[in-house]
């Protein structure tokens, strides 16, 4: 593990970070469906589960109850900071053998919700299923879109949005008989021509899509090298690059999950089969080389592995996943802060079936988990469960629902000053005014960087979790290839979520 020195205020005693400074207690599990038919989580690695700051939005699909109606409707419902919504159908409503199903969502930065789900009602061919979109926004729900009308059935669609407001949409299409993958982009008015990213004549499938620095990039199953391996592309300023085999699986890899995090590295999990037992992989591609880094494996290989998800909060990356090790499916996850990854944690205990999770993160790296859960009850149907992580919780808002993003706050000096070697930075992280009360100090996403005058990065100190109050840390005047910096003008820049703060560092040789 990555040693930093840093000096404490009182005793100027050193210590190792371990990337996590804080007790991480889980919520309580809340049944939030409670649903006759039966309440189901998205099961392509597409996204139930989306959050705006105090906001959570959740979509599923229920298979109706009745006897008569074997159709499913796609559901939807929020929580506002204080009380979740009612159930409410956003899907078309569909009669006898009708189906609205696998949704995927994303919030984009103006808290406008966006969904996108697969539907078989826009023609009277039941088995000509097709992508449809809705947004909604300040209490109100668009009309339906239809993004895809193909020859063969339109599948497992999945969405992000870019911090300007586009939409990528990613589903597979069987046209000709061909499993491929295909895109969509809205720019901010209108939805662009589709266009295909994996071309395989044997099978593409299962995608997933995230956002890296405003570009998307996508993983999918690809059946081209004769065994079913993740593929991987990305967009670039200049369109999509070509695509590259990231697993090598003898066995098969499937349903890839990816996500990117803060400093534009891509981070991609997925489901390795080998005889009776199934694991989780991973992989980390770095902005910084070009490369993908080294296989990992998350899990334990003496047991069946179920559909992982990802999720980045600034340096950290945490992969939920389903496995059947005590007997029955659980929710487990693997956390890494800085590239070390710490133990497996279950984080259910329904001891009947609790599978398909999906995750979401807000900008004070609160975390919420869905799952589609049996209960060990006879002939009851499956609900979505949800638990959350509160590191940083959201003040009152007073029946405000829009809501403010109170920032934390950050102050930096440092000495001796000018220097002709070393210097001390000292930084102090306040909690935002209205912040609730906590028994453990609160923690936040934090970065250290040092800049020259032509605001070129020098090199990074420091990125990671601190708690609030005072801290101490040290540069030795090297830039990130370990070589002396020369005489002159430097700035020392602390981040703290959205707020940060600069200082002044004169250099002498």
């Amino acid at each position: 593990m990555k040693k930093i020195k840093f000096y404490l205020a009182a005793g100027w005693s050193m210590f190792i970070l371990s990337g996590s400074l804080y007790a991480q207690n889980w919520t309580a599990d809340s049944n939030l469906t409670n649903s006759a038919g039966g309440s189901y989580t998205a099961s392509n690695n597409s996204h139930s589960l989306a959050v705006f700051q105090n906001r959570i939005y959740l979509v599923w699909y229920d298979f109706y109850s009745s006897p008569n109606n074997m159709g499913c409707q796609v559901r939807f419902k929020r929580h506002d900071g204080g009380a979740w919504s009612a159930d409410t159908t956003v899907g078309l409503i569909g009669n006898t053998r009708l189906n609205n199903w696998y949704p995927s969502c994303a919030a984009d930065a103006a808290g406008n919700f966006h969904l996108v789900w697969e539907t078989n009602e826009f023609t009277t061919d039941i088995e000509n299923f097709e992508i449809a979109y809705r947004r909604y926004g300040s209490n109100y729900w668009t009309g339906t879109t239809r993004l895809t009308a193909s020859s063969g059935p339109s599948s497992n669609p999945t969405i992000a949005v870019a911090g300007d407001g586009r939409l990528f949409v990613i589903w597979q299409d069987k046209r000709g008989g061909l499993y491929r993958i295909y895109y969509k982009i809205y720019s901010g008015s209108s939805w662009g021509t589709e266009g295909i990213l994996g071309e395989n004549v044997d099978y593409c499938g299962m995608p997933s899509v995230a956002t890296c620095q405003g570009l998307p990039a996508a993983v999918w199953e690809d059946f081209s090298s004769g065994t079913f391996q993740v593929r991987f592309r990305k967009m670039s300023a200049g369109g999509w690059e070509s695509d590259s085999l990231i697993s090598h699986s003898p066995q098969g890899a499937f349903s890839p999950a990816i996500a990117a995090d803060n400093s534009g590295n891509i981070h991609v999990a997925w489901q390795d089969w080998s005889l009776n037992s199934s694991k989780i992989c991973y992989r980390k591609y770095s902005t910084l080389s070009g490369n993908w880094g080294q296989e990992i494996v998350l899990s334990g290989a003496a047991f069946r592995t179920e559909i992982p998800v990802i999720v980045c909060r600034d340096s950290l990356v945490d992969v939920f996943w389903a496995d059947d090790r005590s007997g029955y499916y659980e929710i487990y996850r693997r956390q890494s802060a800085n590239d070390n990854w710490g133990p497996d944690e279950q984080l259910t205990d329904q001891r009947a079936s609790a599978v398909l999770p999906s995750v979401a993160a807000d900008s004070r790296g609160n975390m919420h988990l869905v799952w589609t859960g049996d209960q060990p009850i006879v002939n009851k149907s499956p609900d979505i469960f949800i638990k959350s992580l509160f590191i940083d919780p959201w003040p009152p808002k007073d029946g405000d629902l829009t809501g403010s993003d109170a920032k934390p706050r950050c102050n930096i000096i440092t000495f001796p000053n000018p220097t002709s070697d070393r210097s001390i930075l000292k930084y102090s992280i306040a909690s935002p005014a209205g912040s609730l009360s906590r028994q453990i100090p609160a923690s936040y996403n934090c970065r250290m960087d040092v800049y020259n005058v032509a605001g070129q990065l020098v090199n990074t100190l420091f990125t990671g979790n601190l708690s609030e109050g005072e801290h101490f840390l040290e540069w030795n005047g090297r830039d990130r290839a370990g070589q002396k910096v020369p005489s002159g003008i430097y700035f020392a820049k602390v981040t703290t979520g959205t707020a940060a703060s600069v200082a002044k560092i004169m250099v002498v040789r």
